[in-house]
């Protein structure tokens, strides 16, 4: 068995060679995966853009009463959740603001609106800052808040909100949320309540490679610890309306996602939403590591509010995206059938 890779080795291939980094990340990648690139058909119902906290990298968040600013009633989630089922989606991500002002029980109530509108819907549902938001104005531990979500219908949750953890730079992109630790705490708390998730990182903005490289050696070791991630998300800074610099390339995106694959040895999946990436950048990306595009992501707004192009794709344009690439496409959820 080869010794993991530490991070001082781990430094050294983000600044080197991308090719050489690529061939070790595709052939881990083959060991893990064979030629199978996974994909699902899902939608996003993002319930509010109002938000507290007003991350100086967000495009997208609008403060109470401000032109734009909108919170969804349940009714609106239940519609929208029947008409993406009517579409085919086999999943719905939910995710919002920081909003203090709306309740414990409205979580609870468009998570069984969503419930309502399919059985079989698997719910990916709120980033761990939305849930110890919850816990916050509740009173309640946020084990229990797991506890009563999964209880209303939630699968599994997103991995939003880890930025990245060097506290200094946090405090620049988002200086009103969780900071790391709080963040890993809270991850940590969910898989030992029995929840899967993602676990994301934010780059090409402010971090430097130390910070890339911290980032993933802290999640892996609280993969270690747990084994509750399935996927790595890597995610490209956009800049938007921001008014932080973007500095990502095409050659930071193939280096990032293989060193992912290299060091989060323990992680099973690498995802590289295509709602993130260019299409021709996600088919790159599978050969350096990435063994999953993410879905169709119908009516995503994040990351469209940021500059990302809101295309109409369906379960055969993302099957053509992947054979084209020279990969085997497999139609599965964000629990990889689980």
């Amino acid at each position: 068995m080869n010794e993991r890779i530490d991070a001082t080795a781990a430094m050294r291939l983000l600044e080197g060679n991308p090719i050489d980094i690529g061939e070790r990340a595709d052939a881990l990648r083959r060991k893990l995966h064979a030629n199978r690139a996974f994909y699902t058909v899902n939608a996003a119902i993002t319930y509010s853009n109002t938000c507290e906290a007003l991350c100086p990298i967000c495009s997208f968040a609008r403060r109470e009463g401000q032109q734009g600013a909108y919170v969804l009633s349940a009714e609106e989630v239940y519609e929208r959740a029947c008409a993406f089922a009517k579409m085919g989606a086999l999943e719905i991500h939910i995710i919002g603001g920081i909003y203090s002002k709306l309740p414990l029980q409205y979580y609870i109530d468009i998570i069984k609106a969503a419930r309502a509108a399919n059985k079989d819907f698997n719910i990916v549902a709120f980033t761990v800052s939305e849930c110890a938001l919850m816990a916050r104005i509740s009173g309640n531990p946020l084990s229990k808040i797991y506890e009563m979500l999964q209880a209303a219908g939630v699968n599994a949750l997103p991995g939003g909100g880890a930025e990245i953890f060097n506290p200094q730079i946090r405090r620049r992109i988002a200086p009103n949320k969780l900071t790391g630790e709080e963040w890993l705490e809270a991850m940590r708390i969910a898989h030992l309540s029995g929840l899967k998730t993602n676990a994301t990182m934010l780059y090409g903005q402010i971090e430097s490679p130390k910070d890339v490289v911290d980032h993933m050696f802290k999640l892996r070791a609280l993969q270690d610890e747990t084994g509750g991630f399935k996927a790595f998300v890597p995610l490209p800074f956009r800049k938007g309306k921001s008014d932080i610099p973007a500095k990502s390339s095409a050659t930071y995106d193939v280096k990032i996602c293989a060193l992912a694959r290299l060091v989060l040895d323990n992680f099973p999946h690498i995802r590289v939403p295509i709602t993130h990436f260019d299409e021709r950048l996600a088919q790159v990306l599978l050969c350096f590591g990435a063994d999953d595009i993410g879905g169709t992501h119908w009516h995503e707004e994040v990351a469209v509010s940021a500059g990302a192009q809101a295309r109409d794709r369906d379960a055969k344009k993302l099957e053509t995206i992947i054979k084209t690439a020279g990969f085997e496409p497999v139609l599965t959820n964000s629990n990889y059938g689980a």
